[in-house]
Order: structure tokens, then sequence, then C-alpha cells
């Protein structure tokens, strides 16, 4: 016998003889505050294996536990107690029954693992399955199976089950949430909705037969894997203290989770417990539930369609395989035959070593596409005219009706590119929220195939009402009333301190601009620190109290169409109707182009004098509307 399969056995004959032995439950319970109460780490849980009373529910899949788990664990499933097209709560008598024959009692010691952002949330299923029946010592194993096993620390294979007991409830409804409930509470400042699913679900993909696809109106998203660290161990109390506190979510609040059936939602009320808020529950029907009511409401994107996820882009690939019989991906309606492109963008050209990213590793199929393709270049890159990005598109394989997806490590450049196609009339391109980043945290395989374009002839018309030209902006932009203009450049660019570019002298703003806050990458206003796109919820709201609504014209600029393409497809997400991008943005604003090799001498930028244009522009903070 090995050394670590003597330890494991060890481990087992101990933890067995300690669950026959009599001790109080408190006895065991950890001092010092409701984080060391509710959570426990792996050190903890193999120091206690001698202590009475101890349960170890492991809640993973029947196969999972069987090839091997943590001595002494029996299996526990939560599907075990939930029944119905919601998978709801057993009724009480039935669950105190089923408990009853896994042996659990209320007296009981329970620590709880699954394999964390896989077994989407079961350990908080439990978790607060066991709170709403009366259980009063409940735990779970921070980092779960991962960590264990990471860690190298002992484990088994053999089946462990617990003596039939006798299972007597003592009900705690306060933290089962009805949408009965959820629905009268909605909209109240005192109560909050958290929901845990991914951008996709959340935006209004229906991925798990929901019958309707979004969220409950004013529902906060905290997708379920923010809560983990790397090595899938809980965040800090700061951490999570500072996580809700973004989302303005306080202990002074009652506060209930969604998510599809109640499971990753369960997760969230432990989450909840253990940062100590007193009022908490979770809606174990969530959306499956609240969906198929059609007297409810729910939100979504207007067109959710143009974000896609990598399982989607997956999909696409498979479908159109030679040879394949998969299905086509929700919200594709094309056959087989359609032409679909993939494109990885980003600013220099593939044999300059710009393209590193690109070349490390790609979407299969990918084909890089430099932004400078479709541009003027140096010294100012603005957009070709129509003629030539059309040209140019069809060197890249562009028509039409081609399906482009847009993937990119920047968000600016991706919706950079996503704009210019759909103004110059390609009828579908989407964007892959979190580019490659998202495809291989997905689990999917790159390639490092320098995959090159077909070239084909564009025939199609622009979109011209995508568009603010120079002169669009200047004939409508002192039209405050009915017209907004966004500037998304950085708060010194803003206020004139700083151009923003190194080869621009002018400095200022278009002086009706409304600062909407810097929607560059590096300011994570505008995506989320792991590449996607931040809550589109929370983006109308911080619009709605600056005066950028859906009833008015909006334009956003920023230096030269970049920053303001992302929160053009922010806008054109929420489906707001009358809407342009001004591509040239403060460098069209501010200078005419001259170009005088002799004159232009001494320009900071060879080539191009930035005579001033002779448009009015603006400088420091803005005046404060006075009180009325």
């Amino acid at each position: 016998m090995t050394g670590t399969a003597r330890k494991a056995l060890l481990y087992a004959i101990t933890l067995a003889a300690c669950l026959c032995c009599m001790n109080t439950a408190s006895a065991w319970a950890a001092k010092g505050g409701i984080f060391k109460k509710l959570l426990i780490s792996a050190d903890d849980l193999e120091k206690k294996a001698g202590e009475p009373q101890l349960v170890i529910l492991d809640t993973r899949a029947p196969d999972s536990y069987a090839a091997s788990h943590i001595p002494g664990a029996i299996n526990f499933r939560w599907q075990t107690y939930a029944a119905g097209p919601y998978m709801n709560l057993l009724p009480v008598a039935d669950l105190e029954t089923a408990l009853s024959a896994a042996g659990l009692t209320r007296d009981k010691v329970y620590v709880i693992y699954d394999d964390t952002i896989y077994s989407w949330g079961a350990a908080g299923r439990v978790f607060w399955m066991l709170e709403y029946l009366g259980c009063e010592h409940v735990h779970i194993l921070n980092g779960g199976w991962d960590k264990w096993s990471a860690d190298g620390r002992a484990t088994q294979s053999t089946v462990n089950t617990l003596p039939a007991a006798t299972f007597t409830a003592s009900v705690n409804a306060s933290v089962v949430m009805d949408k009965a409930r959820l629905d009268s509470r909605r909209g109240d400042t005192d109560f909050a909705i958290i929901d845990a699913r991914t951008d996709e679900e959340y935006n209004g993909w229906q991925l798990y037969g929901e019958a309707r696809g979004g969220h409950i109106p004013g529902a906060i998203q905290i997708p379920y894997a923010w809560f983990f660290n790397e090595d899938k161990t809980i965040l800090d109390k700061k951490q999570l203290t500072a996580l809700f506190k973004s989302k303005g979510i306080s202990k002074k609040m009652e506060v209930t989770s969604n998510c599809t059936v109640g499971i990753r939602s369960g997760f969230v009320y432990f989450i909840l417990r253990l940062m100590g808020y007193k009022e908490c529950s979770n809606y174990d029907g969530s959306i499956k539930d609240w969906a198929a009511d059609g007297s409810l409401p729910m939100e979504k994107l207007d067109n959710f369609n143009k974000l896609v996820y990598p399982g989607w882009v997956k999909g696409v690939i498979d479908y159109h395989a030679p040879g394949s019989s998969s299905a086509a991906p929700p919200e594709y309606p094309y056959d087989r035959a359609h032409k679909y492109v993939i494109f990885e963008t980003q600013w220099g050209p593939l044999d300059d070593g710009w393209a590193d990213e690109y070349v490390d590793g790609h979407i299969p199929g990918a084909i890089y596409s430099d932004s400078d393709i479709y541009e003027n270049n140096y010294p100012r890159w603005f957009m070709l005219p129509d003629d030539n990005l059309h040209d140019a598109m069809g060197d890249m394989g562009i028509t039409q009706d081609t399906t482009v997806i847009v993937s990119s490590t920047s968000t600016i450049f991706a919706a950079r590119l996503w704009w210019i196609l759909t103004y110059a009339g390609v009828t579908d391109v989407r964007i892959l929220n979190g580019g490659y980043q998202s495809w291989t945290a997905a689990g999917y395989s790159g390639e490092t195939t320098m995959n090159a374009p077909v070239p084909t002839t564009f025939i199609g018309s622009s979109v011209p009402e995508h568009l603010a030209t120079t002169d669009y902006v200047f004939d409508n932009y002192e039209d405050t009333d009915t017209l907004v203009l966004a500037d998304v450049r950085s708060r010194d660019e803003f206020r004139g301190k700083i151009s923003g570019y190194s080869y621009v002298l002018a400095k200022g703003r278009i002086p009706t601009g409304v600062w909407a806050y810097d929607a560059d990458d590096s300011s994570l206003l505008y995506k989320d620190a792991d590449n996607t796109l931040r809550s589109y919820t929370e983006i109308r709201d911080m619009w709605d109290g600056l005066g950028i609504t859906s009833d008015k014209e909006i334009i956003f600029y920023c230096g030269s169409g970049y920053r303001s393409a992302l929160t053009f497809f922010y806008a054109y997400l929420m489906g707001y109707p009358d809407i342009r991008n001004y591509s040239d943005g403060w460098e069209g604003w501010s200078t005419e182009y001259t170009e005088d090799a002799v004159a232009c001498a001494d320009s900071i930028t060879p080539g191009w004098c930035q005579d001033p244009s002779g448009r009015p522009f603006a400088k420091g903070s803005p005046k404060k509307p006075k009180k009325k």
C-alpha cells in the first residue's frame, strides 16, 4: 500500500469513527466571524477530521464522485430534492423523507463541496436548502474539489453512505423567494435582484429552454464565475465588498438572487450569507419559472444577436464544416452554403511583428484584419471614402450578405471594425463578446495557421444614417433640445488639458459636448476585466443620468472614431433609433489637412500642417446648470 493510499484509508477510518461519536455541532463551529463559520478551508477540514457530527457532502455528478472524492464524503445531488419543470424544491414532507433516507439530521455539521464553476453552484444550492430546512451548521469548502485535488490532498473512490435517520425540518421560509413577491418588490429602492447568469443569457439568448429570453427588469447582473479566484477559491471579503458596492447593493437592502433554475443563485445566497446580509433569499424557480408566466415583464437587448458568445461561434464553425450534420446555432437563419468570415482585428501589418497575438493563437479559420486596411493611415487615420472602402472590403473577401464575426483583444478595435462594415452595408456583422480570451476560457482550442482572405467584389450601399460627417455635426451641434453630442474621450481630453494623440496639437472639445466617460479599453468603464462588455443596463443607467436618452438623436465622438464606435455599438444593441458615429472626431473638428512639404517642415507631423479649422471649441470643466 502506498503512502498516499494509507493516508486516505486512515483518514476514512478516523472520519467514520468520529461520525459514531456523540458531541454537539456547536462545539465544532469555528470562532472569529461569519466568514470562518461558513467558509471552510481544506486545511481546516483535514484538521477537523476527528470531530463528531461531521458530514461531508460531495455534490458533483455520480461518475465524478465514483472516480475520486474526499475521504468519507457521501454523494449528495441537489437534483434529488427538486422536481417539476423549474426544479423547485420538493414539498417539506418529501424533503424530510428523502433526507432521512440519506442519513441527514438537523444537528449534524455539514461541509459541502463541488467542482466550483463547473457545477454551476451545486454546493450553494444544497447550502441554501439545508438552511431553509433549519440546519444551523452548514459550511462550504473553499476551492471545492478543484483546489483539493490540485493540492494533492488525500482522496478515495470507496462509495460512502450514512445509515437512515430521522430528519425533522424547522422551516425558514424567508430564504425562499417566489415570483409573486418578487414582482411586488421589484423596483423598491431597498430591494435588489442579483442575476447570476452569463452575459448572453442576461442579454436575451435563450440557451436552456426558457420561454422568453432576457432578464427580470431591474435585475443586477453579477455572473456566477466572478465570485472565484483563478484557483477556484472564493474572493476575499474586501473583494466581495468592493464588488457589491460597485453594483449598488448594500446590507441595508433585502436581496434575492436568480439564475436559470436556482443553482447558481443558490451559491449567490451563500455569498450573501457569507457577507453578513440579513435579508437574503434564492428564487429557485428563477428565469424558467418567471419567463413561463406571460403576465410578468422581461427585458432584453433589442439586437442581442449581434453580440455573440463562444459557443455560438463554435456552432457556426461546426455547422459549416464539410459533411456536417449539426444544427445551426440560434439566431442564424442560413443554409450551409452561406458564407461567413471570422476576423481577428488589431492595428498593424501581419508581417511586421504587430500581430503577435494573432500569430500566437486565434479562433480556427480566423483571418487577421489590420485596422489600417479601411483607413487613410498616417498622418490621420480617417475612414476611406465609400468606393475605396468597398474595394478594401472586397479584398478581404466580404460581400454584402457575408456573415462577419469580429474578434479582438481590444473592445474598441472590435467595435471599430463592426461599425465600419455595418456602415458600409454588410447586413450581418457580429462581435464575439470577450474575443479570443473568452474563446479559450470556454475551453475551445485555437490555431496558429495564417489564414488568408479570398478576394471578391463587394456590391452594396453604405448606410449614411450611421455616420456623422464634420459638416453634419457643425450644422446640428447647437440643437441641444433634440440632440446629444456624447464625448467619450478621457477627462483630460474633454477638458482640453491634452489632445490625446502625440501627432495632434489641438486641445479641447466641441462646445456642446456632454462627457459620457472614457470608452477606452484601459478605463474599464465600458467593459469588464475579462474583456467582455459591461452590462448594458449599467451603461443605459449611466447615460440616462447624463441626459443621453433614446428619445434624442445621439452623436458619439472621440478622437478618430474608435472609442465612439464602441458606444455606438452599445446604443445599437439597445435599439436606440437615431444614433450616429462622428468617425473623424476631434481631429476632424479641430484641424484642417494641408499637404505642403515646405510649409509643414516644422510640423510635429511632417506632411500635415495642422491648420485651425475655425470651428469653435471649449476647454475646462463644463458649467453646471443653474438651479431653477
